[in-house]
């Protein structure tokens, strides 16, 4: 079935992640006493990182389904629903293609304990140039026991059957799914990006330690990026079957193609930190060490 978007746990802690949009760095500046150098930062276009509220977010208080409750002393938001659950539309829709793309995640923490049949889809759609809706890229999860696979699989396709459909996480993409094996924060990050002029999405899994663990690329012929693609539409949990909801943190959209931070010192060097958008080795440098003692 076609995902389109009509009018219609608290036992983990916050998790604390370099942020790669390379606004991170202009902030990391600031703290190390560098705020009068300037570094090349991604604009920013949405950000939820559930400190404060849930703003942004549509749920049964506000005219829509499922609920969304803060966590202030995790500073997450735990996520409920059903055959369908929040949304946001990051900020507001919009009908104008970005000329380097845009990139959108969100954190959720996967648990592979999780009960056969319990999981969730996650959708982020893309508008059309007109205004209207073009298509959704969705994150399957779920928990199977089915053709000799059991655990908690993560795949994706356009479509969505409002239910955990083990089908569809063992088959889509060529049956290419990926098995979750160690519970923790992972992101969900959808790359829009024109590849010769036609809209391609990378649906990313990244653990938490940044690394791309799963990817799947989502393209069709007909959305062509100068007459037919527009920007970004919501992010929508077309079905929520978790006991207890999930857990949700740092929800952000971003221009441009997805960044990574610099891992270690020896990535900044022989002119490595212009890659990561630093003017220098020094701010490269001292990026990586106040990265390492985030969340400390």
């Amino acid at each position: 079935m076609t995902a389109t978007l009509t009018n219609q746990s608290t036992t983990t802690s916050r998790r604390r992640r370099w942020s790669r949009r390379l606004a991170a760095p202009v902030a990391i500046a600031a703290t190390l006493g560098l705020a009068g150098t300037a570094l090349a930062a991604e604009p920013l276009e949405y950000e939820q990182d559930f400190s404060v509220d849930t703003a942004g977010w549509f749920d049964s208080s506000n005219g829509w389904v499922g609920t969304v409750t803060h966590n202030a002393s995790d500073e997450t938001a735990t996520f409920e629903g059903d055959s369908s659950g929040p949304f946001s539309r990051f900020g507001g829709y919009s009908d104008t293609w970005p000329a380097d793309g845009y990139t959108a995640e969100i954190d959720v923490y996967l648990d592979p304990a999780w009960s056969v049949g319990e999981g969730f889809d996650y959708s982020v759609a893309s508008s059309r140039s007109n205004g209207d809706h073009l298509r959704d890229f969705i994150f399957h999860v779920g928990v199977v026991d089915e053709a000799g696979v059991q655990g908690l699989l993560v795949n994706g396709s356009n479509n969505t059957d409002f239910t955990t459909n083990s089908f569809k996480l063992l088959n889509d993409n060529g049956g290419d799914y990926y098995v979750v094996e160690t519970a923790g924060w992972y992101t969900l990050q959808h790359a829009f990006r024109a590849d010769a002029g036609v809209l391609a999405v990378d649906l990313n899994l990244r653990d938490a330690d940044n690394n791309v663990v799963w990817t799947a690329t989502r393209t069709n012929a007909g959305d062509t990026v100068a007459d037919v693609v527009g920007g970004n539409r919501y992010g929508w949990f077309n079905h929520i079957e978790v006991a207890d909801g999930i857990e949700v943190d740092n929800h952000e959209l971003y221009l441009g193609a997805p960044r990574v931070a610099p891992t270690s010192k020896d990535d900044c060097k022989k002119g490595g930190f212009a890659a990561f958008g630093f003017d220098n080795q020094g701010q490269c440098v001292s990026s990586v060490t106040a990265n390492s003692n985030s969340g400390k």
